[in-house]
């Protein structure tokens, strides 16, 4: 890399300074890390004990209310929420309509869906459509936030804020399989693996789902696959 200054924009004097360039270092980190920065992981809500502290309505639901409840979409789950109304699309959840306190449903476009505390919208800042929703069965927690507080995290947010939490990255390695199967042709299979290598964590999760359907012509087949990692 190379410094170069030129006072005058003429032609002598470019030749000039690129002659006369000098080499530009770059300055070493200093010592010590003083100056490192970490950045912290995004909750919307996180713990149960600091929902009092938060402006507004907050609701969360773990894992294991959901596995008590065996919900077959996210709408389930949303529409046990005091306030929010989740009208079906297809009857998989793929396209979900979520509206908050009256606002209208469509394509949840009035409030903010985050996975981990990343927007799942590809243009959070522009079309805020949901045209495209994860399956339930890859997440541990769902947090919801309704009220002045939602201002913190992002555009959109006028209804609230959804944060679907994915499970923590597994210290061992392990991995499970779920199979489910119902009317209507209705098959399901969850496959999860993950684990800690050194400072590598991994989970993959692996989704299946297809139903005939309730009319004719009208049949479903979603396949989803999700990667998580970090390095110590």
């Amino acid at each position: 890399m190379f410094r170069i200054t030129c006072p005058f924009p003429t032609t002598v004097t470019v030749l000039v300074c690129l002659l006369s360039a000098s080499p530009l270092v770059a300055q070493e980190p200093p010592a010590g890390g003083k100056d490192t920065l970490i950045l912290n992981e995004v909750q919307v809500i996180g713990a149960r004990s600091v929902r009092s502290t938060i402006p507004g309505s907050a609701t969360v639901i773990d894992q294991e209310t959901m596995i008590r409840w065996r919900p077959l979409t996210v709408n389930e789950v949303l529409r046990r929420v005091p306030g929010m109304h989740a009208r079906d699309e297809e009857g998989f959840g793929l396209r979900p309509n979520i509206g908050i306190r009256g606002l209208d449903p469509t394509r949840s476009r009035k409030l903010l869906l985050l996975e981990d505390g990343i927007p799942l919208a590809l243009a959070p800042y522009g079309d805020n459509s949901s045209y495209y929703h994860p399956p339930l069965g890859r997440f541990a927690r769902v947090e919801i936030l309704k009220g002045s507080g939602q201002i913190l995290f992002g555009p959109q947010t006028i209804g609230g804020v959804i944060n679907y939490v994915t499970p923590a990255i597994p210290v061992r390695t392990s991995g499970s399989v779920t199979l489910g199967g119902g009317s209507q042709g209705y098959l399901l299979g969850t496959a999860n693996l993950g684990g800690t290598w050194g400072v590598v964590g991994a989970d993959l999760n692996l989704s299946r789902r297809r139903a005939e359907g309730v009319r004719d012509h009208t049949g479903t087949l979603l396949d989803d696959l999700s990667l998580k990692s970090s390095v110590a």
